[in-house]
């Protein structure tokens, strides 16, 4: 529905975070992302959630190449009108990955819909502060890029600004790899983002390998 598709723009003047050198490598990422997962939600919306998303990224289970169902569900549903659906596969998929911003935008939507305000202000809040850890740049500029943990959230931060994605195009620049996202947006403005995906890239080579991110390894560096 076309209501839907505006909700998951957010429209804000967000900050852009700080880049920070990365921690060690926790000795147990699962239960690492699990203590980190119960702070933010204790919380928020104000959490550390460029933190959350980067340990939900080492966790043995990360699948970096995998489409969830209940996310695939969760789109179908929204696009029909069917908010009762949509708003049970959001929580599904927030279950399965918390960080997910479409899940949250798209359950605020719905809690908007239901009289639900309380509900609705803290999973907007928290989509925009996923955004916000998302836009550790201006993303105009390699030097300046947005860095994703999976190219989903690339695709959900570009539909949280408002912009269409008309192309994609990997590019390597100063011993980095960025996705260059040309886009479109309401107003017909072009831009073109960049987003450093080496942390995706080596995620992705990694889980193709025996001991990969999905299998409990190492999801190589972080951006």
């Amino acid at each position: 529905m076309r209501s839907l598709t505006l909700a998951l723009a957010l429209g804000l003047a967000l900050p852009v975070a700080a880049i920070a050198a990365p921690p060690p490598p926790p000795s147990d990422p699962e239960a690492h992302y699990q203590t980190l997962l119960g702070v933010a939600k204790a919380a928020a919306p104000n959490a550390d959630w460029g933190a959350l998303r980067l340990a939900y990224a080492r966790r043995p289970g990360f699948k970096p190449m995998d489409q969830s169902v209940a996310k695939k569900q969760m789109f179908e549903a929204g696009e029909t009108g069917d908010c009762a659906a949509a708003l049970t596969a959001a929580r599904t998929l927030m279950a399965e990955a918390y960080v997910d911003i479409d899940a949250h935008l798209v359950a605020a939507f719905c809690e908007d819909r239901t009289g639900d305000k309380a509900a609705a202000t803290l999973d907007r809040d928290i989509a925009a502060g996923l955004v916000a850890s998302v836009k550790t740049g201006d993303g105009l500029s390699p030097a300046s890029a947005f860095t994703p943990i999976d190219v989903g959230e690339e695709y959900a931060l570009m539909r949280a600004m408002g912009a269409r994605v008309t192309e994609q195009a990997l590019i390597q620049s100063g011993g980095h790899a960025y996705d260059a996202m040309t886009t479109v947006d309401p107003a017909g403005h072009k831009a073109t983002y960049y987003f450093l995906i080496d942390r995706v890239l080596a995620a992705e080579s990694v889980a193709l390998k025996p001991g990969a991110v999905s299998e409990g390894g190492p999801p190589g560096r972080s951006p």
